[in-house]
């Protein structure tokens, strides 16, 4: 069976990371190992990142103090850290379809000659009216593919880090442009992640802005759409206000509502110190009210 290494670039904070890193565990499919790269992270990404890799939940993780210099794509910042056979690079922040990683895994398989294979359709690659078209479910060979969430062969990138020693950085993908040159194809796969709103938001200290949430819809499959960022019984990293521990335990998840449409936007937790027994609450906001000024 092919091996997959996915690698997480995390820059929007500790909320979007955890839900990705849940994510990936619970839609896959298959099994991975995952490593993260942490973008002039915060103490509290740190420390979570540490205590998720003595939990043996993630292979490995690299605080980047460089930020988005050097490679187009950065995946050369953790691939010493990885063995799969494929390389998956992804966003914090983005939403999985049940069993993408098998399909991604297959399509690669079933092809040797693709060399990139982006899960993103490119927005220009859209039609200019009407709805996006519905993908079809198997790779589109195209010129240029998005780096936002793709996949690649180790192997090849390899070979690429090889080569580009000494090679300065262009305005386009060195990657993409190495693979073309070697003949290999540039594809993409849509319809298995999307990006999920709060990368979209504006993010002070992990939380979302809430004039930057988007506006909720009706009451219909509301409760379907939340997506719950702490699972009960988990630690999380909080500071207790009354005896200044770091870590709390979620006790319950309470489902908010907009006052004036009773629509579900959100979460109310539940937490308590472990140390002392005090309990602290805290709003997950996932949309808005859409007549909030």
């Amino acid at each position: 069976m092919s091996t997959a290494s996915i690698v997480v670039f995390a820059q929007h904070g500790v909320v979007p990371l955890r839900a990705t890193l849940h994510a990936l565990r619970e839609t896959a499919g298959r099994p991975h190992e995952s490593v993260v790269v942490a973008s002039q992270c915060g103490e509290q990404v740190a420390i979570y990142l540490s205590r998720e890799y003595f939990r043996r939940h993630i292979a490995g993780y690299v605080l980047d103090t460089l930020g988005p210099e050097g490679s187009h794509c950065r995946l050369d910042r953790a691939f010493h850290l990885v063995r799969g056979e494929y390389l998956v690079r992804v966003d914090d922040g983005l939403t999985f379809a049940a069993g993408w990683l098998g399909k991604v895994v297959a399509a690669l398989d079933a092809d040797p000659d693709i060399g990139w294979l982006s899960l993103f359709e490119p927005p220009l690659e859209r039609r200019p009216r009407g709805r996006p078209r519905k993908p079809t479910g198997r790779p589109e060979i195209v010129e240029h593919a998005s780096d936002r969430c793709f996949a690649t062969r180790r192997s090849l990138f390899a070979r690429h880090e090889y080569e580009l020693m000494g090679e300065q950085e262009a305005e386009c993908c060195l990657y993409q442009r190495h693979l073309k040159r070697i003949h290999k194809k540039i594809a993409q796969l849509p319809g298995l992640v999307e990006a999920s709103p709060v990368t979209g938001a504006r993010a002070q200290n992990g939380a979302v802005v809430e004039d930057d949430l988007p506006a909720h819809e009706g009451a219909t499959g509301a409760m379907q759409r939340l997506q719950q960022t702490c699972a009960l019984g988990d630690d999380i990293l909080m500071t207790c206000m009354a005896c200044g521990a770091t870590e709390l335990e979620v006790l319950a998840a309470r489902i908010k509502f907009c006052a004036a449409h009773q629509v579900a936007i959100g979460h109310l937790y539940e937490f308590r110190c472990p140390e002392c027994h005090e309990l602290h609450y805290k709003d997950d906001l996932q949309s808005r009210c859409p007549d909030a000024t």
